[in-house]
């Protein structure tokens, strides 16, 4: 093959290192041709190929079968025999060879699993390959070509998956963990490739070992008697198996274990993995699987991550399977608590009976006793009793009519009833509650020929749980009962009964658990808290009884309708009498009525006994329910002022408007519970140390804990003495009371140290009998002594060491002059703790006893060193500050000399502007703007910025923007006055830069012309919203060099807006300024502000964190109502003529403008000379325009004319000149201008004469 190589690939090169003389094919450049083609086909090809030629099969192969097959055996394969090269597998690919080469037919083998030791090992790989003949130059086949796709991946894959899939579904519906291990051994078993063997340990569960244990749960591949499945294993322990906690392990089997199952593999394995089945993170191990491997494999990142996800699938069936038997074996304690509950329950309420009919029959007869009457007093306690206890029957028979229910005890007693003259007898003796309630009640009851078969008893309880219900949760609107009975043609139908309020309505996640026992909705607001939970429940279980059922409708803030629907069929026969009501519907409205009336009940204090209220602590009683309330009150009232609330929410109010000493508050209340009251005392500032006492029906010790740890100050259960609750409250109230003392004495301590260490004074204080010194804290700090050796201090140690020698003497003969009554106040200089030295002020005084003597020296001390410096200093200070002040007044009055200032009213025009100098403490820099009177109704708009910042760039501007107004006033075009100014800034030297834009609105023509030197584009903004940028004219800015500057006039319509600016408002630092201009465009025209208040709002959106640099906005926006301007054009012609027609208009014109006699005819005198002055020097045509202002009329002639006229003073016999005089006296103010096609003549005359210059 020399000289024919066709590629650079590494076979190509090795295999002519090849000695191919020393095999059956000889030397190279003997070879035949149909050799030479066929290998330069195979390693021309991509795709994986290997031949085999000659005699012996001498082996070829390409490149790719080299990375893809051959392995460790290339380079030393080629031109090798084939038998050789393939010794592992020759006897499943010799026969396939032999065929080929003897009949000349082409074999196909698809997924042929093959061992090939190509790693080194027996390698368990999957191969699709067609042998196809080769043929010799006589066209007799010598051998044959392999072309080869090797699976292995997608083979084993499709297999692991496989297992996967089957195992998740094998143990997905299983429930316990012995069915879900004995699947999952049953789904192992499938895959013997993978798992030659497999076993799964369970922890010993219940069972207690010491050392723990694991037990076999399941095994594949393992008979019981096999020593690798032993049925326990002691966990941690030197097992046959080590089950680790943490992570999988391998272990060798070679030297554990004999005779182990090889699966479907040929060889049995040479290791297992072991792998804890964890169900939570962090957790010990349920179980362990212990999987033989496959040892054709190589263990590999996809062998190991196969094993982890069937462990975890088993470990999550597992962990699923104990959750529901878990809840299963809940559910079962739970129903087994609930039979208890009913048992206990039954029992204890036939036990309760008794000792409530011996409570119930001596009170009713007390209370009857017409020979023995009862003290008011006496009576009301009486009172109290008696509804309690009905209420506690109540309760008593609820709960018993629940236990026979449970029961079975329970048969409904049909018997013919008026069901419908009985619902509506029901539900109005509720009218009187309701009435009382602010509700209304309407109800829909149509009576009925027939009775029906119901049980009166058990339909009265139905009706009065859900009208009782209605009152509790409805506090506006009303209650709507309605009542549908089957028709005369019917025998059997069904009852319905809705009874619909506005109440508060429920929210649909709690009306599932509406109708269970004991079930509240927590946070309802309610009339009351009392009851049982229980009243919903019973009318469910009552209707299911009838054969029925409830069912309810609700939103909250709407309200909420119940339905209740029975079975009910007529009968015949007459409708049977009305029986009275029973004790249970009494106890129902009474019940009823003591939750409407709950608010009045704090009227009660007024009437109770007690002393005046003088200074007596105030006890805020917290109480849902009326009657221990009203006991409450009446105990305290004789030691306390008493207030009274219904609720937390209710005592929330009470105490924001007067703080009480104490707060008595019941824990189980509606709308705002005793848990929640404390809560939000305990949060805000004002109340965090109120003291609280609860009162909960919960007793032992989790009850009291759970009080004091919520933050109350005592606990108290019920039912108590009322011995005990004075002696809780009054201990709760001295205690606040001493807290409060003690509190406010350290306060004063603490407010006077702080005060003495703002004021840097200190105070001390010396026994004149002792000598023995105390001083402030204020004092140590002063002097940088610590606690110690401010205690060791007395008279003569504080004189020997804090005073400096020079003055030791000089203070002990002081103190001893103010022991006699002399004034102690004096400096000395004292020595600190650190050893430096501080000026002090000494003032103190001498404290006698009665007789006179001196007692006690005390005083204070003050550092003033830093204040005789600064006293010295201040004499400095003062003159330098006066110079200052008059510098800073003068500087104040240049800048605002320089602010621009708005002297008149622009003509059609509004005007906005906003100005701030980036300098801090100056009014004005180089950003200025100004707005001008140019006459004729013409406005000037000038927006400009000096380079730099400050009141030097202030002084520049203020000298531009005086030369501008002074051009501006000979009325030039906006270009001319701009290269004037050119001029102007080139005199001002010193390199100086400027940027205006010089704009002129004309109202009449509603254009504006404007010239740019270099400033950023004006912004003009449609009445619609859409923005353009004025940029044609743009030159280069003032003072630059040679200047040329070009002008620009564009159409300015009603509605329109134009935005002046200066780059401090659009550039920053994080943004270029272009994006900054279309920012402000966008803006601009979205903003709806007034006009006023636009130019600040705009700054305020564009630079939200503050600006850096000066910045001047100035808008100008035309009104929408647009100016009407008349007008009238003359030819040249006659003067006469032309001036009396043009008198005749605009006579028309004025009378319609209402205006006086007096001012029109001055206004045609102007008119006359203007237009006579206009044809007789300038060119026709000549055209008048008169407008309206509120104050001025305006007349102005225009003519074709480029020269400007000027005002003469003629001589005495001279007429002519006197035209321009006579306007010039006539009219307020008058001016010449150029216009594109001439010039104009205009004045203003003052409709005020008074007005007139």
């Amino acid at each position: 093959m020399s000289g024919e190589v066709i590629s650079n690939s590494m076979v190509e090169r090795d295999l002519a290192a090849v000695d191919w003389a020393g095999t059956p094919l000889g030397p190279r450049a003997d070879w035949p041709q149909s050799l030479r083609i066929s290998v330069r086909t195979m390693l021309g090809s991509r795709f994986a190929m290997w031949m085999a030629w000659g005699p012996e099969l001498t082996f070829f192969c390409n490149d790719a079968y080299r990375q893809d097959t051959l392995g460790s055996k290339y380079p030393w394969a080629l031109g090798r025999p084939a038998r050789e090269v393939w010794a592992e597998i020759w006897p499943e690919i010799g026969s396939r060879i032999d065929r080929v080469i003897r009949t000349g037919e082409a074999t196909w083998d698809e997924g042929l699993r093959l061992y090939l030791e190509r790693p080194g090992y027996p390698e368990e790989t999957y191969h699709t390959f067609s042998y196809s003949p080769l043929a010799d130059d006589e066209d007799s086949v010598t051998g044959m070509l392999c072309v080869v796709s090797e699976e292995t991946d997608r083979v084993i894959s499709a297999r692991r998956m496989a297992t996967l899939r089957e195992l998740g579904a094998a143990v997905s519906a299983l429930l316990t963990p012995s069915e879900i291990y004995a699947a999952a051994c049953d789904q192992l078993g499938r895959n013997r490739s993978d798992f030659p063997f497999a076993l799964f340990y369970v922890t010993a569960g219940e069972r207690k070992a010491d050392p723990p244990q694991a037990l076999l749960a399941c095994a594949v591949g393992l008979d019981a008697e096999h020593p690798a499945a032993p049925p326990r294993l002691e966990i941690g322990a030197e097992a046959c198996w080590p089950l680790p906690a943490l992570g999988p392990s391998v272990v060798e089997l070679a030297d554990r274990f004999v005779d182990l199952p090889a699966g479907d593999q040929p060889e049995p394995p040479t290791h297992a993995m072991v792998l804890p089945l964890v169900a939570q993170p962090g957790a010990a191990p349920v179980a362990w699987l212990v999987a033989g491997l496959n040892r054709y494999r190589p263990l590999d990142e996809a062998y190991r991550g196969f094993l982890e996800l069937t462990s975890r699938q088993v470990v999550a069936a597992v962990a699923a399977a104990s959750a529901y038997e878990h809840e299963r074996h809940r559910a079962e304690q739970l129903a087994e608590l609930d039979r208890a509950k009913t048992a206990f329950f039954t029992n204890v309420s036939h036990e309760l009976r008794t000792p409530l009919t011996l409570i119930l029959g001596p009170v009713a007869d007390a209370l009857a006793d017409r020979e023995h009457p009862l003290a008011l007093r006496q009576q009301a306690r009486m009172e109290v009793a008696q509804r309690s206890a009905h209420r506690l029957l109540g309760l008593v028979n609820t709960l018993l009519d629940f236990s026979r229910l449970e029961a079975g005890r329970v048969e409904p007693d049909l018997e013919p009833v008026d069901l419908a003259r009985h619902t509506a007898d029901l539900v109005g003796m509720f009218e009187s509650v309701t009435e009382q309630a602010g509700l209304t009640l309407r109800m829909d009851v149509p009576a009925v020929s027939a009775p029906v078969c119901m049980d009166r008893d058990l339909w009265t309880k139905i009706v009065l749980n859900l009208l009782s219900n209605a009152v509790k949760f409805t506090f506006a609107g009303g209650i709507w009962v309605e009542l549908r009975l089957p028709g005369p043609e019917t025998s059997d139908g069904t009852a319905e009964l809705t009874v619909r309020d506005t109440g508060i309505g429920i929210d649909p996640a709690d009306q599932e658990h509406l109708f269970e026992r004991f079930q509240r909705v927590k946070g309802a607001r309610s009339r009351s808290h009392e009851g049982s939970g229980i009243g919903l429940a019973l009318v469910s279980e009552l209707a299911a009884l009838l054969g029925g059922g409830v069912g309810v409708e609700s939103a909250v803030g709407v309200g909420s309708a119940f339905t209740v629907r029975v079975p009910a069929p007529r009968v015949p026969g007459t409708l049977p009498a009305q029986a009275e009501p029973g004790l249970e519907v009494r106890h129902s409205l009474d019940e009823a009525a003591r939750w409407v009336g709950e608010a009045e009940a704090s009227d009660l204090i007024g009437s109770l006994p007690g002393p005046a209220d003088g200074e007596r602590p105030c006890v805020l009683v917290v109480e849902d329910n009326a009657d221990l309330r009203s006991y409450l009150a009446s105990l305290l009232v004789g030691s306390y002022r008493v207030e009274l609330a219904v609720d937390g929410a209710d005592a929330l109010r009470r105490i924001e408007q007067q703080l009480p000493d104490l707060v008595l508050t019941d824990v189980m209340m509606p709308n705002v519970d005793g848990f929640e009251l404390l809560a939000a005392l305990r949060a805000a500032p004002r109340t965090a140390g109120l003291p609280v006492i609860m009162l909960s029906a919960r007793g032992g010790e989790d009850g009291v804990h759970e009080g004091l740890e919520s933050g109350a100050d005592d606990y108290l259960t019920k039912p108590f003495t009322a011995r005990e609750l004075l002696a809780r409250v009054r201990t709760n109230v001295e205690l606040d009371r001493a807290r409060r003392a003690r509190a406010k004495l350290e306060e004063s301590r603490t407010l006077l140290d702080q005060t003495q260490r703002l004021a840097r004074v200190a105070s001390w204080e010396i026994d004149v009998a002792t000598g023995g010194m105390t001083t402030s804290p204020e004092f140590g700090r002063m002097l940088r002594m610590t606690p110690h050796q401010l205690a060791t201090l007395d008279l003569d140690s504080a004189l020997d060491t804090l005073l400096h020698a020079s003055d030791r003497q000089r203070v002990a003969d002081a103190l001893t002059a103010g022991l006699d009554g002399a004034p102690i106040a004096y400096d000395a200089w004292f020595r600190t703790g650190d050893g430096g030295e501080v000026m002090m002020e000494i003032v103190g005084e001498a404290i006698r006893d009665a007789e006179g003597n001196a007692i006690t020296l005390r005083g204070s001390i003050q550092d003033v060193g830093e204040r005789r410096c600064a006293e010295q200093q201040a004499i400095i200070d003062v003159a330098a500050r006066q110079v200052a002040v008059r510098e800073h007044q003068i500087a104040e009055e240049l800048q605002a000399s320089l602010l621009p200032g708005l002297d008149f009213d622009p003509d059609h025009l509004n005007v906005a502007s906003f100005y701030q100098a980036g300098v801090e403490g100056t009014q004005v820099g180089g950003d200025w703007y100004d707005v001008i009177e140019l006459g004729a109704g013409r406005t000037a708009l000038v927006i400009g910025d000096v380079m730099g910042r400050g009141v030097r760039a202030a002084a520049v501007m203020g000298q531009l923007r005086a030369a501008i107004r002074a051009y501006a006033r000979l009325d030039l075009p906006p270009a001319d006055v701009l290269e004037l100014c050119d001029g102007a800034v080139r005199e001002l030297g010193e390199d100086q830069i400027v940027t205006t834009v010089y704009a002129v609105f004309d109202p009449v023509e509603h254009t504006l012309t404007f010239a740019n030197a270099g400033h950023l584009p004006p912004l003009l903004i449609a009445a619609d919203g859409s923005v353009r940028r004025l940029t044609a004219s743009a030159g280069a800015p003032l003072g630059s060099g040679p200047l040329t500057i070009s002008e620009e006039t564009v159409a300015m319509t009603p509605g329109m807006t134009l935005v002046l600016y200066t780059d401090g408002l659009v550039e920053r630092r994080d943004r270029d300024i272009d994006a900054g201009i279309s920012l402000l465009a966008t803006e601009a025209a979205a903003s709806t502000d007034d006009l006023a208040d636009l130019p600040a709002s705009l700054v305020a959106r564009m630079l939200p964190e503050g600006q850096d640099d000066d910045v001047a906005v100035l808008l100008a926006r035309i009104p929408l109502d647009g100016l009407v301007v008349p007008s009238v054009r003359f030819a040249a012609g006659d003067t006469a003529r032309a001036v009396a027609s043009a008198r005749h208009w605009a006579r028309r014109i004025l009378t319609g403008w209402d205006v006086g006699d007096d001012r029109s005819a001055d206004a045609e005198l102007l008119i006359g000379e203007l237009i006579t002055n206009a044809l007789t020097h300038g060119t026709a045509p000549v055209e008048l325009r008169l407008r309206h202002t509120r104050d001025a009329l305006m007349i102005e002639v225009s003519d074709e004319a480029q020269f400007l006229p000027r005002r003469l003073r003629p001589a005495v016999d001279d007429e002519h000149g006197r035209g321009l005089m006579l306007v010039a006296n006539l009219a307020q103010r008058w001016g010449v201008r150029p216009t594109s096609a001439g010039k104009a003549v205009w004045c203003v005359l003052a409709l005020n004469p008074a007005a007139r210059r």
